[in-house]
């Protein structure tokens, strides 16, 4: 099974890969485009790009080495309808034209009508566009193509990226494999993508799924309908509307580099808050400066081209060190391509 897993991740790389190179080649046509990407820090060797697609290969074939032995099950690779696909890609074109307005014009906060309507309730640093995309997290359009965005971003490694955060998991709950008994809490559930793997890997776990955006949130629920042991809560991480010592593990995905410093310091004492007594608390999010020396260039590049005004503040600062400061033992660390996953116990 191992091998067969590891062709289709392959092949489903691929094909991110080229709507990837379409997408990039179509954008090359937009009005001043050659003088933003001459703005732009230069592509990596070829040397380097070969060694940077060995890792993406690496933590594929991890990927389909921990559906052999059992981590998470088959169906964490079920694609989705090929008609809805393609209807999308009408839209990510779309969407690339209105992000090459928004950064050309240097434009930042950019909303329209639908996403100004959440903006007086959301802490300052969430009013804005994220990756210049539209309406930043705030609209259902936006929910509708941000994970397929990613996925070319990353060339069709999000999901096993994501993915990172269930050994651990695994590992700590070793005696109820289903989640028989169990609370999670996953912070920054964004459209319920990593909640879904999660649930495949612990069937009878009891999820909550809390997220900052209330169209992405709704996005969520329709997209776990049919998985019954999940709630949802628009809320904000920072805050945590829960009781102490209420889940066995709090979990974010792709979160912690979007924030502030303070934000970040602050979620993690929440989550420690709302932990049992020896409970888990874990993230996957991106490397940092020192996890892989072959992304360090690529690290401090990243913020020219996306709107990210807290990343560089993040990759100075190792998470695993915040988990420490925080009161948390045994914290550990591996990495996956261009994310790392890192865990404490309360």
């Amino acid at each position: 099974m191992k091998t067969l897993t590891y062709a289709y991740s392959r092949a489903r790389s691929a094909g991110f890969f080229a709507e990837f190179m379409v997408l990039e080649t179509l954008t090359r046509l937009f009005p001043g485009e050659k003088k933003l990407r001459e703005a732009r820090t230069a592509l990596p060797d070829v040397k380097t790009l070969q060694s940077i697609r060995a890792d993406l290969l690496e933590l594929l074939k991890q990927d389909a080495q921990n559906i052999s032995h059992g981590e998470y099950p088959l169906s964490v690779l079920m694609p989705e309808s090929p008609i809805q696909h393609l209807k999308r890609l009408p839209l990510l074109f779309w969407d690339s034209f209105s992000i090459y307005l928004r950064r050309r014009k240097g434009k930042t906060q950019d909303f329209d009508r639908e996403a100004e309507e959440f903006l007086a309730d959301l802490p300052p640093y969430y009013r804005r566009n994220f990756h210049y995309q539209s309406n930043g997290y705030l609209s259902r359009r936006s929910a509708e193509v941000y994970e397929h965005q990613v996925e070319l971003l990353f060339k069709g490694s999000a999901d096993a990226m994501r993915r990172l955060i269930i050994p651990p998991l695994r590992k700590k709950f070793a005696t109820s494999p289903d989640g028989e008994g169990l609370r999670f809490l996953e912070i920054a559930a964004g459209t319920g993508r990593a909640t879904r793997f999660v649930h495949q890997a612990f069937p009878k776990a009891k999820i909550t799924a809390l997220d900052l955006s209330d169209p992405y949130l709704k996005v969520a629920q329709e997209n776990l309908s049919r998985f019954p042991r999940v709630d949802f809560i628009q809320g904000n991480a920072a805050q945590l509307p829960f009781r102490d010592q209420q889940f066995d593990a709090v979990y974010s995905v792709f979160l912690f580099h979007e924030l502030p410093m303070e934000e970040r310091q602050q979620i993690i004492k929440e989550s420690r808050r709302v932990l049992k007594d020896d409970g888990l608390l874990g993230m996957v999010d991106s490397i940092q400066e020192g996890d892989k020396e072959l992304f360090t260039p690529l690290l401090k590049n990243f913020p020219k081209d996306f709107h990210e005004p807290f990343y560089r503040n993040y990759i100075a600062h190792p998470m695993e060190e915040l988990f420490k400061q925080a009161g948390f033992k045994n914290v550990a660390k591996d990495t996956g391509f261009t994310s790392k996953v890192v865990t404490g116990l309360h």
